[in-house]
């Protein structure tokens, strides 16, 4: 895996791994809207590189990594629940993996047709389709 570093924010971090077509993002503290407009954009610009990789929009897998990541308000909640809905944005299947039972409690409300794990293998075994969805 060579993961192509495309954002580095103290909030959140990100790489595209071209060969398994995977954006992998990794989410750090507590968040304002500010931070997810910041996050909106670096998704967006990241979308739109995807054809110089090879990937046509659309194709992509994605990873979120939230073990780091806290308890977030309802607004921003609400506002990465609308990124994640986008269609001009959003990939194939989507992973988050959570390591807080109220964080996970959270983002099934916002954003219920997320896939969600408890670790990164399992989330990488599904993202690539060798592993059986969640329950």
């Amino acid at each position: 895996m060579t993961l192509i570093p495309i954002a580095d924010d103290p909030a959140f971090a990100a790489g595209i791994d071209p060969a398994t077509r995977r954006l992998d993002f990794a989410l750090f503290g507590h968040w304002d809207l500010p931070t997810v407009t910041r996050f909106e954009t670096a998704i967006r610009d990241t979308v739109a590189r995807l054809p110089s990789l090879g990937i046509r929009p659309g194709e992509q897998v994605a990873l979120f990594d939230t073990t780091r990541f806290t308890v977030q308000s309802p607004d921003v909640l609400a506002a990465l629940g609308r990124i994640a809905s986008d269609p001009r944005v959003t990939s194939r299947r989507i992973a988050l993996v959570l390591a807080s039972a109220l964080l996970r409690m959270q983002a099934k409300r916002a954003m219920p047709h997320l896939a969600f794990f408890d670790s990164r293998d399992a989330a990488l075994g599904w993202l690539a389709g060798n592993e059986p969805p969640p329950a």
